[in-house]
């Protein structure tokens, strides 16, 4: 007769495997339809944007290892997260660096100057999206520099925009930083003329939450649509060598369609997010409400204005 102890263990031992085939089922079923949607809407595109294919960044903040992998193993390369310290711990996995050789981090939080040299040490770190000033820009080239010891691999930056304008309390973005739009050509001429260890790749937004697309194109999507234009203008840029970085869970297809090359889709992929009580895991306390959350769904009438929207 077999002892109590010896039927838990072996109901334990079922119980993980079990967990394991359900979690590859769900993020597997939800990454594929998302990249049927990254690529039917990229079909909706004007002829007339620049055919660069979108890019998927599967956003896995708070989400443990064990997903990535399985993400990683259904074809998905691309990853960002928001945070340096998670991202550092993340990227820094065993599980992760035995299983994942092809990986490339994008960070798309908010970067404190004092947290660069900690960001430019992650292992496979591929795009740095949020570089919002120039002062900002020197210190990842020269910290770049040190890092890599002067070698000729540049890390690839995108500038940060604050599209919306939105301002808390306190006089700061709501959860965006992010350059003011007039200062764009200037601090794009910075980078490509003064960081020598830097590759500009593009433009990058969040844009207010919960835009409303049944009153037509998103605002946000529009300015950098218009503030990359100006930077190819005023530096004779190709424009289909500046991407646009803009587009998340809620709004991904929209973004698409209008012009962005990058789109950052989290919750859609590995399910809604739960936010540690603690603060210590994050660089800026009490970080704003997940946008994917409280967002609408693009009605009828709003698709009916995208088929007719021109750029």
């Amino acid at each position: 007769m077999s002892s109590p102890q010896t039927c838990f263990s072996t109901s334990a031992f079922v119980a993980a495997p079990m967990w394991k085939v359900a979690m590859s089922e769900e993020v597997g079923k939800a990454l594929q339809s998302v990249v049927d949607r990254v690529n039917q809407a990229a079909a909706r595109r004007p002829k007339t944007l620049p055919a660069v294919p979108p890019r998927l960044v599967a956003v896995s903040k708070t989400k443990p290892p064990e997903m990535v992998v399985e993400a990683y193993r259904q074809g998905q390369r691309n990853f960002g997260e928001n945070y340096v310290n998670e991202l550092v711990d993340k990227a820094s996995d065993p599980l992760i660096l035995d299983s994942c050789p092809e990986i490339k981090w994008h960070f798309i939080g908010h970067l404190q100057k004092k947290n660069v040299n900690k960001l430019l040490g992650v292992p496979n770190l591929s795009l740095v999206e949020t570089v919002d000033s120039a002062s900002l820009a020197d210190k990842v080239n020269s910290s770049w520099q040190r890092v890599r010891r002067g070698g000729a691999q540049k890390l690839k930056v995108m500038v940060q925009l604050n599209t919306s304008g939105e301002q808390s309390a306190c006089g700061l973005p709501l959860g965006k930083h992010g350059l003011p739009p007039e200062e764009t050509v200037d601090t794009v001429r910075h980078i490509v003329s003064k960081c020598s260890a830097l590759h500009f790749l593009g433009l990058m937004t969040i844009g207010r939450y919960g835009y409303d697309l049944s009153l037509g194109p998103n605002p946000d999507f529009q300015m950098l649509l218009a503030r990359r234009q100006e930077v190819c203008d005023g530096l004779e840029l190709p424009l289909e060598d500046v991407e646009l970085s803009m587009g998340m869970s809620t709004d991904f297809e929209h973004a698409i369609e209008v012009g962005s090359t990058n789109v950052r889709v989290g919750s859609v992929i590995f399910g809604n997010r739960e936010y540690p009580n603690s603060a210590g895991n994050t660089p800026n306390p009490s970080p704003a409400p997940s946008p994917e959350k409280s967002s609408k769904k693009v009605s009828e009438d709003a698709a009916q204005k995208m088929q007719h929207l021109t750029v």
